[in-house]
């Protein structure tokens, strides 16, 4: 079998690998899709060299099926799943408390430890959970970013009617966007990328390119009270710049990107208005099973998302067209093509 290992400087080498022994308690999985994301392009660009090993396995948007389970794991041959990538410690705080995707000791697979870039994966069936026939190989393979969208939105408590700024129309900040638009509320996606401006009005939504003024757009927009929730999604310092700027009275910053390094914030807003901000990472449970009915009933159309597939021996030339800006949204690598 193979595998594609990290070897930092911008450099992953696909090799062969060891084929996996399952522990007691975990599923062997055909890796089928992995999708490429925000994560692992700072991993490529060595952003997460703390946590990602020399020779590490990424991957953590991962579709797979099962070749082999455990007896009374509710797993059998051939079932359909994506892989909640969280490892918690079941012990510390954050655990107790019910949040064990913010563990203290947080491992996540396909980061800290070997993820889905191989083609036999050993995975503990409690980190599984079974798509329906009715989604496609591709579209499965989007249920992890659509998770994290999910979560996004019921952590910023987006409702029916509110306004909803989303800053960066990339693939989570679309589905945010998506996802609070179900939800009933008013949205528009602040964006300089052609492409995905284009792709994000065939959506039907709203859009402000990089020819406005987000802050002046948003005023107009909501008769210059400001937005119920602004979503930060781009890692970059001109949004959270304005991120304050744009919400109204009692309002709500979510600050989902990761951002390498600090950020100036203007924080004049968050007194003035009583704002609150808060940060937004990975997911629960129920922002997955929220994921997979979106997905399977059409609810959030997800395939427009899909830019293209590639082999796992392309996996550096994804990274690097992924990273470069153009006319991509989401680059799949397809194991089994």
């Amino acid at each position: 079998m193979r595998a594609s290992y990290y070897h930092g400087n911008r450099t992953f080498r696909t090799g062969p690998a060891p084929m996996p022994t399952p522990k007691a308690g975990e599923a062997l999985l055909r890796v089928r899709r992995v999708g490429i994301c925000g994560t692992d392009l700072h991993i490529y660009q060595g952003h997460l060299d703390h946590r990602v090993p020399r020779g590490g396995i990424i991957g953590h948007e991962t579709f797979a099926e099962v070749v082999e389970a455990p007896p009374g794991s509710g797993f059998t041959n051939a079932d359909r799943v994506v892989v909640e990538p969280v490892l918690s410690c079941g012990a510390c705080r954050a655990c107790r408390m019910g949040a064990g995707y913010l563990c203290y000791r947080l491992k996540v697979l396909g980061v800290d430890v070997p993820g889905g870039m191989q083609d036999y994966w050993a995975v503990p069936t409690a980190r599984l959970l079974k798509v329906p026939d009715s989604l496609s190989d591709d579209h499965a393979a989007l249920v992890e970013p659509l998770a994290v969208a999910t979560h996004d939105v019921s952590r910023a408590q987006v409702k029916a009617g509110d306004a909803v700024v989303v800053f960066g129309g990339g693939p989570i900040g679309c589905l945010i966007a998506l996802v609070c638009r179900h939800r009933g509320a008013r949205v528009q996606v602040a964006e300089i990328n052609p492409f995905r401006l284009d792709m994000l009005r065939g959506f039907g939504l709203d859009t402000i390119g990089p020819d406005q003024d987000v802050v002046r757009a948003v005023n107009d927009w909501t008769n210059g009270d400001g937005a119920d929730v602004a979503f930060e999604v781009t890692g970059n310092s001109a949004a959270v710049r304005v991120m304050t700027d744009v919400v109204r009275v009692w309002g709500t910053v979510s600050v989902v990107a990761i951002h390498a390094e600090p950020m100036p914030v203007h924080l004049y807003p968050m007194f003035a208005r009583e704002l609150t901000m808060h940060g937004s990472r990975l997911y629960t449970r129920a922002a997955w099973e929220e994921a997979i009915r979106l997905a399977s009933t059409g609810a959030v159309p997800v395939g427009p998302l899909v830019s293209r597939r590639i082999p796992l021996e392309d996996l550096q030339k994804g990274m690097e067209e992924a990273l470069a800006g153009g006319p991509v949204m989401k680059v799949l690598v397809d194991l089994v093509g």
